[in-house]
């Protein structure tokens, strides 16, 4: 019998002649193996798998109590196998699969069979990727290759690749990857009971890749610590039975794609309550104020929560309150009071006076009738005797604002002035225009003549005074500049007995007690003559911050250098390191601050990142709240901020793609900032950096406000598990705020992705609606800062 090596071989022995013995089996004469009588078969085998050389010989078998000649006789030869180039067997060409986790499989033939080593797989950017588990068959080698997060960009053209000393082989396969569904807009609640409520689940319109395999209507009552239950549902149109009466839940609808991981993150959510056992109803009574006896007192379903009010009365004002009854009666709200809009044009503004009027300025004031639904002032104004189409409007929207300055004016000019008051049914008609005459230049200058010269006098001397000041500190700056090169370089002489970090011409490692030492990191290197330090920005304990001017690839550019004070120790050194280590392994990203390189210098690590020449966002935010630094401005643009609401949002979608791009970034943030599972158990993923960018949102909506004015770290501590929120700021759509709470979801896993949040983000921005009110509106207040909490925390 001869075979191959690493062949399976059955050697089989017949028996020709039954006794009641056993059985034993011979290698080259010597034993190796019996059979008991009662157990001995028509055919005896002997196995041998995967056969090797040194099974080769001369194999016998007979009874126990024969002999040579009673006994059957076969010989084993087993031969060296030719070497066969390796193929790759069972690859389709094209594989769709979900974004997520991939388990790709190459499998491979050929002799010797390949091993772990020797099978790769390359993605379409280049990556090589090795096999996190590893299995043969007799004729086989499978490589198994786990990718733990697959995204859309990684489609194309991925390559199995298999090197043995016998050959090469490569199969290239296409991957599609898909993104997994998700409904773009809430279920709706058509009609609830006290115990069942009908639901239109709105699938469709949806983000992602379709078909859609299956849907999810999830549920759970609000605050409630158990699972989301599920129905699998087909039509558009479920009932949920067997809920509780006069209970709050809410409602997402999760979609599926067919193909393994298909199933999609839930949608967004809907709220409803339940009717109660007993009749609930809303009892809303409105009056006139103008009117006593007109008053109406209207029932509302409980499940409803508004009212159309009708038949009211134009230009009247009314008081509304409401109350929920069952058979006893609840309290009254609070009293809301409200206009009806206007029927008729606006009577004009009344008492008009014109005061303080100079060569260039006159003040004008006035008043307003109530009741008229007036919504703008306008003053028209132009020179007398001018044609009509030469005047010039001032549009006043603040109808609070009761005067304003006229400015820009010719002296000595003769100006016709008009004031309306406009509303809902157009502009008042005036009775007469108003003339203001402006002082003669030289009347002004007589009325200031004296103090002029007092005043020419008092600068003179203060403009040299200035100017001595101005030339001193100029010479102290140069001398400082001069210094601040040879204190940079005298800084760090001491070179350490056993340097925490070794360089070597662009490499930096890392000393680490107990770890092997890793590959060194390759940084872009800066040379130290290409660097000019300029001024402070920034100091802690053991580091500091400098502006400075650094050469990078031929050009001048602003850098902020960060580096370690002489008395910082090894274990700080080691981790300013690890931060250059970091930012290298991160890469470019036009929304996260870059590193531009580093530079060693006597043994000490300069690390030179891009110079925000704008300052840090939160100061960014707090600077353009326009009504505490100029008043005047805020009043005359009827605006608390300088940022729009368009700009506020494109922040909030710069940081989430910036997020999203640092999704695997761990970090700890100030108690302020933390998600609820860090403050308690310390757990930092990337779920609860989504929570820390929902306080951010609502900072950046707030116009810079502190998270939490007025209360302690330890209360937080204590409230945020029982369910408390950041209150929703004055100025904020529902839209924005319903994106902040989904991110202060209790449980981790049921917040949105970066990348969901940008989708809702970019949406927003798309439709150009003014989810952020900066208008100067009545009473207008901003969120509270208090800068010792934030230290605090």
């Amino acid at each position: 019998m001869t075979v191959d090596r690493g062949d399976n071989v059955n050697i089989s022995f017949r028996k020709v002649l039954i006794k009641e013995e056993d059985a034993v089996i011979y290698k080259n004469g010597s034993f190796i193996h019996s059979v008991p009588r009662h157990e001995v078969p028509d055919i005896l085998e002997v196995h041998l798998p995967h056969a090797q050389p040194q099974d080769a010989g001369v194999y016998s078998a007979r009874y126990i109590g024969g002999n040579l000649f009673t006994s059957a006789f076969t010989r084993l030869i087993v031969r060296s196998r030719p070497r066969m180039t390796p193929q790759i067997e069972d690859l389709p060409d094209h594989i769709e699969v979900n974004s997520g986790k991939f388990n790709p499989i190459c499998k491979a033939s050929g002799w010797p069979l390949p091993t772990n080593e020797e099978m790769t797989l390359v993605k379409p950017d280049g990556t090589v990727l090795q096999p996190s588990d590893f299995n043969h068959t007799d004729h086989f080698s499978v490589a198994i290759f786990t990718i733990h997060q697959i995204f859309p960009s990684d489609s194309g053209v991925w390559v199995c690749s298999v090197n043995t000393v016998a050959g090469m082989a490569e199969k290239p396969f296409n991957v599609s990857v898909k993104v997994l569904p998700k409904p773009l807009h809430a279920p709706n609640v058509i009609d609830t009971g006290h115990n069942f409520a009908i639901i239109n689940i709105s699938s469709e319109p949806y983000f992602g890749d379709g078909p859609i395999k299956s849907k999810k209507l999830l549920y759970k009552p609000v605050n409630h610590y158990e699972a989301w239950r599920h129905i699998q549902v087909m039509n558009e149109i479920v009932t949920l039975n067997y809920l509780e009466p006069q209970t709050d839940y809410e409602l997402c609808v999760q979609l599926a794609r067919p193909g393994e991981g298909g199933e999609g993150h839930p949608g967004p959510v809907r709220r409803f309550t339940t009717a109660s056992v007993d009749e609930v109803y809303v009892e809303v009574e409105r009056r006139s104020m103008q009117k006593k006896s007109d008053q109406q007192n209207i029932k509302v379903p409980g499940n409803l929560t508004s009212v159309l009010l009708n038949n009211l009365n134009p230009r009247e004002q009314y008081i509304v309150r409401a109350r929920v009854n069952t058979k006893a009666q609840g309290e009254w709200s609070e009293d809301l009071t409200a206009w009806t809009l206007s029927d008729i044009l606006p009577p004009q503004p009344e008492n008009i006076k014109i005061s303080n009027i100079t060569d260039s300025t006159a003040m004008i004031s006035w008043t307003i009738v109530d009741g008229y639904s007036i919504s703008s002032i306008i003053i028209r104004y132009k020179v007398q005797g001018k044609n009509e189409d030469q005047h010039i409007d001032v549009k006043i929207k603040n109808v609070t604002i009761t005067q304003y300055q006229l400015k820009g004016l010719e002296p000595e000019t003769t100006y016709q002035v008009d004031i309306f008051a406009e509303n809902n049914i157009g502009s008042s008609n005036p009775a007469f225009s108003h003339e203001l005459m402006t002082l003669p230049q030289s009347q002004v200058s007589a009325d200031f003549g004296g103090r002029k010269m007092l005043l020419i006098a008092i600068l003179g001397s203060a403009g040299m005074t200035c100017l001595t000041v101005l030339l001193a500190f100029l010479i102290m700056l140069q001398l400082k500049r001069a210094n601040v090169q040879r204190r940079m370089a005298q800084a760090f002489q001491n070179v350490r007995e056993e340097p925490a970090v070794q360089f070597n011409s662009g490499t930096l490692a890392l000393n680490r007690k107990a770890k092997n030492n890793p590959d060194p990191t390759i940084y872009p290197v800066l040379d130290w003559n290409d660097i000019k330090f300029q001024d402070v920005i920034g100091e802690g304990n053991f580091g500091q911050v400098l502006k400075a001017r650094i050469k990078k690839d031929g050009l001048r550019m602003d850098a902020a250098i960060k580096r370690m004070k002489e008395y910082a120790s090894k274990d700080d050194h080691r981790d300013f390191a690890g931060e250059l280590e970091v930012l290298c392994k991160l890469g470019h990203h036009p929304n996260i601050i870059n590193l531009l390189g580093a530079c060693e210098h006597r043994g000490y690590l300069y690390l030179a990142i891009e110079y925000a020449p704008h300052g840090n966002l939160l100061d960014f935010l707090r600077k353009s709240r326009v009504l505490e630094t100029d008043p005047a401005f805020a009043i005359a643009n009827s605006t608390a901020s300088t940022l729009s609401s368009q700009q506020l949002l494109h922040f909030a979608a710069d940081v989430a793609r910036g997020m999203d791009y640092l999704s695997q970034k761990q970090g700890r943030l100030p108690v302020r900032w933390m998600a609820i599972e860090s403050l308690n158990y310390s757990v930092y993923t990337t779920n609860s950096d989504v929570w820390s960018y929902g306080v951010l949102l609502w900072e950046i909506v707030s116009l810079g406000g502190t998270p939490y004015c007025g209360m302690t770290c330890a209360e937080l501590y204590e409230k945020l598990p029982q369910g408390y929120r950041l209150e929703k700021p004055l100025n904020c759509d529902d839209e924005v705020y319903d994106l902040m709470r989904q991110c202060w979801r209790e449980k981790p896993y049921e917040r949105p992705s970066f990348a969901q949040i940008l989708v809702s983000l970019n949406r927003m921005l798309e439709e150009r609606k003014t989810y952020v009110n900066t208008t100067l509106y009545e009473k207008f207040t901003y969120a509270g800062i208090d800068c010792s909490a934030e230290e605090a925390a």
